[in-house]
């Protein structure tokens, strides 16, 4: 019989009626009270079957262009690769998923646009789940160095993989706000995905999404998730319509082994629609080839099913002003 309780951060305040906090079945985060499958055959399925796409995907590796910063602006949006966005806005500074350098099993395919040295006075690190392309000890370190009153914005039970990293942190649940400076409110929101850092700890941290709110601004990080209208649906009936949406739209082939994980093009853009969003600003992809799909493929395939005057497709490098 499966033991089912409720996690959450007690000094923290929900923003959704009801809340109970988020679900463990037998000690591990789950959405629901059943329990996450894990994907062992399909893993190996993966590895076995033929890439019809091996030969365009190897030639496309670092298709994705990279614009060199020469100086971070005020009150603008860059994507710095894979997940990782840099935010000023209004004198706060938001980063989040920083991953710098190469994965353990997977080498960054192209360059970074920027000298980590002038990443300087970061307020906010904001790290959706554990995986290692989403939390890398390294890069966070790194940027303490210039930033070393940061504070991170964690899922529940993350921070222990801090340990040993003089770094201010607060967790929270979903539906839970961060105790954050008061022209800037963030909020920690559901995600349909999943965790694990080693063999035996998976899901026994939290993932999600977050909310960044300027009050007059709202910003959508996705994260990582795979495709769940009804998760969605209730993201926006709590928080209401998005400005700002920064959306995973890669890792999604072979649709069996990903499609339980990752949203493809076409499902990225329909939660955006279901958020009410009114900027979709594409992210994980052409940055580590952590799937089958060619680099290219992705932004060919969002640009079908979001409208043009809605979609900004950033190079790595590349600046929205907000």
């Amino acid at each position: 019989m499966s033991n089912i309780t409720y996690e959450y951060n007690k000094s923290l305040p929900f923003i959704k009626a009801g809340c109970n906090g988020n679900i463990l079945v037998n000690g591990r985060f789950s959405k629901d009270i059943n329990k996450k499958k894990t994907h062992v055959f399909k893993t190996l399925r993966w590895f076995i079957k033929k890439n019809p796409q091996k030969a365009h995907l190897l030639q496309e590796k670092a298709i994705t262009k990279v614009e060199k910063i020469d100086q971070f602006k005020n009150n603008a949006i860059y994507w710095l690769g894979h997940s990782c966005f840099y935010i000023n806005y209004k004198g706060i500074t938001i980063i989040t998923d920083p991953v710098f350098f190469d994965l353990l099993t997977n080498k960054r395919d192209t360059e970074l646009p920027f000298n980590i040295n002038e990443l300087k006075n970061i307020d906010y690190l904001l790290i959706s789940h554990d995986h290692y392309d989403h939390l890398s000890i390294k890069s966070i370190k790194s940027l303490l160095k210039n930033s070393p009153n940061i504070k991170a914005l964690l899922p529940l039970k993350t921070g222990a993989l801090f340990k040993g990293i003089n770094i201010d942190y607060e967790e929270a649940g979903w539906y839970q706000q961060y105790n954050t400076n008061e022209n800037v409110k963030i909020w920690f929101l559901p995600s349909d995905h999943w965790c694990r850092r080693s063999m035996f700890d998976q899901n026994k941290r939290l993932w999600g999404s977050f909310l960044i709110d300027f009050l007059n601004i709202k910003i959508y990080f996705a994260g990582d998730t795979a495709y769940n209208s009804s998760m969605f649906q209730e993201i926006n009936q709590v928080c209401g319509n998005m400005d700002i949406c920064l959306m995973p739209i890669g890792s999604y082939s072979p649709a069996f082994m990903m499609k339980d994980h990752h949203t493809n093009p076409e499902e990225a853009a329909a939660l955006f629609n279901i958020l009410g969003g009114s900027k979709f600003i594409p992210m994980h992809y052409g940055t580590y080839t952590l799937s089958s799909e060619p680099a290219s493929e992705p932004v060919k395939r969002i640009k079908k099913v979001v409208d043009k005057d809605k979609l900004e497709i950033l190079n790595i490098g590349g600046v929205y002003d907000l």
